[in-house]
């Protein structure tokens, strides 16, 4: 195996040629390497050229690839100030892109470099920057005519005022969540969805002690789950009827956005659910 020196040489000419993907996945492969526990890399040599060809080539889509596995190194390191530097580039690369050319396949990769930012701010306990992240979201569902994805991203705000207990809050992002999912019809991933908000509505109607209306959209929402999403929620029920805390829930967590799911590859989660499409 080269020697980690030598391929930074290499990829210093490749940066000279243009050769802009190979470079970007010779340095991937030592972020990979680092990532996994190899300390003979000097982390801030590969931070300098990794940066160096992002800055040479911004709008270079392998550059957005290079700066997630950085990311994940830097996160599995626990050095999540400079985990945050490579996702923000992340979403630099993509947010210039979709500005210039807002294509429905550069929206979702913009979607997944603002989940991958947000994973680092929630990490690092920054609630606000993982609004912020949402924000952004929203707006560019909404350049993309991607209503679905407004939903599912209001409901995520929603989701992080209940873990915040800014319950009324919540309870306004969820019912209006809910409302754009009955606007957009009824197809049978989009009653799936809505099922899912409408869980999110039982947790929070129990949280805030109204047990009736908590089991109405508990019972709502089973119609349109599978059977081991349909099982989680019966749980819950139970636990309403006898006045007990809700279980813990695999299969139905109290928010998707920005979770520190830190070996997922790199295109594995777009937190759209459904493909964002352009008018």
């Amino acid at each position: 195996m080269r020697r980690p020196i030598d391929v930074l040489a290499d990829v210093r000419l490749r940066m000279i040629k243009g050769e802009v993907g190979e470079a970007a996945d010779a340095l991937a492969a030592l972020w990979a390497l680092l990532a996994r526990g190899d300390r003979g890399i000097d982390v801030a040599k590969l931070h300098s050229v990794s940066i160096e060809l992002a800055d040479r080539f911004p709008l270079a889509e392998p550059v957005s690839m290079l700066m997630h596995h950085a990311t994940v190194a830097y996160a599995q390191l626990g050095d999540f100030l400079a985990a945050t530097s490579t996702a923000a580039r992340m979403v630099s690369v993509w947010r210039a892109t979709c500005q210039a050319d807002p294509t429905g396949d550069a929206l979702i990769r913009h979607a997944h470099a603002l989940d991958t930012l947000a994973a680092v701010y929630r990490a690092r306990g920054m609630p606000d920057e993982v609004t912020g992240c949402l924000v952004e979201l929203i707006e560019w569902h909404f350049i993309g005519d991607n209503r679905v994805g407004v939903a599912w991203a209001v409901r995520e705000l929603g989701t992080l005022a209940l873990l915040a207990d800014d319950l009324d809050n919540a309870a306004h992002k969820f019912a209006r969540s809910d409302e754009i999912y009955a606007e957009e019809g009824d197809a049978a991933e989009l009653r799936r969805e809505r099922a899912e908000c409408h869980v999110l509505m039982g947790r929070l109607a129990y949280r805030q002690g109204n047990t009736t209306a908590a089991l109405h959209w508990f019972g709502a929402a089973l119609e349109h789950l599978a059977e081991d999403t349909a099982a989680e929620v019966r749980a819950f029920m139970r636990a309403a009827e006898a006045g007990i805390p809700q279980p813990p829930s695999k299969l139905l967590p109290i928010g998707e956005f920005g979770q520190p799911i830190w070996t997922a590859p790199p295109t594995s989660r777009n937190c759209t659910k459904t493909p964002i499409t352009t008018s």
